[in-house]
């Protein structure tokens, strides 16, 4: 279903990458940005109104304010149309998110992307003006069919801020899917890429690129300054080194986080300098007879020296070792 879409397939990538810090438990059914206001009075879990700042020409964030559960929303606006990248946490979130998309521009054509299948990302698409054409990669709307309720019913039942920002969800299928790239031309020149990598966090991640303003948003690809997730459904690290190639060959200007502060292009070229480091000093560790948990034990003391500003997520350095372990043993048993 094509809806004014112009759909690109590329090669297939299979990448393996950063993800956020959200994780469920099993159960069943650049100029700097101007400094962003308190937190203080804001609803924990939802979108903010009234706190969104232009990033580029065309591209205006409203951010998350270092709040867990609680995405840099992203909207691009065309001289048609204004694409929207997630929606917040529930229709209160939604809603938000709504109201700052329409006070920036006349249009009436609005388009929606999602970073992946989690409440805070899709939970608010109820809320967005009627008629907007939701587009997610084909594995995400698999992801959101087996995995969006046991998510929503998994976090109203952590605390009641979480069941409050929830109440009242309903959901309902994507419009629009595509394979590996999708362009959506929102007029005037401004164009939006969205790029399905393979799984990171999960099978149906999505980045964003934005043309001509050379504006990322990695999704659960890129973090700001913090070590990736390992989930044990995607236990390797290999492809991530993949991933970031490819996006840096967009030559971004300016990348927005899926979590955290705005950064410019380089946040990619030191994303991988510090995983190549880690991977080094694994292997090295490695050789010297030290198990995978004696590894991790000691780089989370070394990389918390050696890299002060990573100050986010320093538990997944172990997973991180142990699959550098695992991915040298796998390439040892194939050759």
């Amino acid at each position: 279903m094509k809806r004014g879409i112009r759909l690109a397939l590329g090669a297939a990538w299979g990448v393996l990458a950063l993800a956020s810090t959200w994780t469920v438990q099993a159960q069943t059914p650049t100029a700097p940005a101007p400094a962003p206001p308190s937190t203080a009075g804001m609803k924990p879990f939802i979108v903010q109104e009234g706190i969104t700042r232009r990033i580029s020409e065309h591209v205006w964030e409203i951010p998350d304010m270092s709040r867990p559960g609680t995405p840099n929303v992203a909207i691009v606006v065309g001289t048609r149309a204004t694409l929207i990248l997630d929606t917040g946490m529930g229709p209160k979130g939604g809603t938000a998110v709504a109201h700052e998309a329409q006070k920036l521009s006349g249009n009436t054509k609005f388009y929606l992307a999602t970073t992946d299948f989690r409440p805070e990302h899709i939970s608010g698409e109820m809320a967005l003006p009627p008629g907007t054409v939701w587009i997610v990669p084909t594995a995400q709307k698999g992801d959101i069919a087996t995995g969006t309720w046991k998510y929503i019913n998994n976090f109203r039942a952590r605390s009641p801020d979480l069941a409050y920002a929830l109440a009242d969800v309903t959901l309902r299928e994507p419009d629009v899917t595509f394979d590996q790239e999708s362009t959506v031309d929102l007029g005037g020149g401004v164009k939006v890429k969205l790029m399905s990598f393979g799984p990171a966090l999960f099978p149906g991640d999505l980045a964003l690129y934005v043309e001509p303003d050379g504006v990322l948003q990695g999704g659960n690809f890129l973090a700001s300054h913090s070590y990736p997730p390992i989930p044990d459904h995607n236990p390797e690290l290999a492809n991530y080194f993949d991933a970031l190639d490819k996006m840096e060959a967009l030559h971004p200007k300016i990348v927005m986080p899926h979590h955290g502060d705005m950064r410019d292009g380089t946040l990619i070229a030191g994303e991988r300098l510090v995983l190549r480091d880690l991977e080094k000093r694994s292997l090295e560790l490695k050789a010297e007879g030290k198990s995978a948990a004696e590894a991790g034990k000691i780089l989370v003391a070394e990389f918390a020296a050696k890299y002060p500003d990573w100050g986010a997520g320093p538990d997944n350095i172990p997973p991180a070792v142990k699959s550098f372990y695992t991915e040298t043993a796998s390439d040892a048993a194939r050759r």
